[in-house]
C-alpha cells in the first residue's frame, strides 16, 4: 500500500524509475504491448499519465485516484518485464500535468542529451533523479507532443 495524503478530490501522483528486462526487439514489442494496455486500463481508471523510455529505463507518471493509482502501480510492480523499480515521488496532486493522455510516451533520442545534462545525467538513468528534476523532465518532453 503506498502512502498518499489527502489530497483536493482524492488526486494522487506517482512517479517511478525502472529497468526493462527486455532488449532489442523484444523491448520494442514489450513497449507496444503495456502501452496499448495501459492506454485501455488507464481510460478506464481515469489515470493519465507519461512514460519516458530509453537506454532500456523508464521513467513514468501516473496521476488519478489514490486508489486507482495504487491498484495500477500493484500490477506494475508485479510486471515481470522490468525490475529496479524505484518510487521517485508519491503523493498528493492539485492538478494534472498529463490530463490529456490516459499514456503518452516519448522515446528518448540525441536530442533529448541536453535536457539529461541539465539534470545531471550524462545517460537516462531516471533512478538518479529527484522529484523536481523528474517533473521538469516529465513535463519538457511531454510539451513536445501534441496534446
Amino acid at each position: 500500500m503506498l502512502e498518499f495524503d489527502d489530497a483536493p478530490k482524492g488526486l494522487a501522483r506517482l512517479i517511478y524509475a525502472s529497468r526493462s528486462l527486455s532488449v532489442g526487439a523484444d523491448f520494442s514489442e514489450d513497449v507496444r504491448t503495456i502501452l496499448l494496455t495501459s492506454i485501455h486500463q488507464n481510460r478506464m481508471s481515469a489515470i493519465t499519465g507519461f512514460l519516458v523510455m530509453g537506454e532500456g529505463r523508464f521513467l513514468q507518471v501516473l496521476e488519478g485516484p489514490l486508489a486507482e493509482i495504487e491498484a495500477t502501480f500493484e500490477r506494475i510492480r508485479q510486471d515481470e518485464r522490468h525490475t529496479d523499480l524505484v518510487v521517485i515521488a508519491q503523493g498528493p496532486a492539485e492538478r494534472r500535468m498529463f490530463r490529456d493522455w490516459n499514456m503518452a510516451h516519448h522515446q528518448i533520442v540525441q536530442a533529448d542529451r541536453m535536457l539529461l545534462a541539465t539534470a545531471g545525467l550524462s545517460e537516462f538513468t531516471p533512478e538518479a533523479l529527484d522529484e523536481a528534476e523528474a517533473l521538469r523532465i516529465l513535463a519538457t518532453l511531454g510539451s513536445r507532443h501534441l496534446r
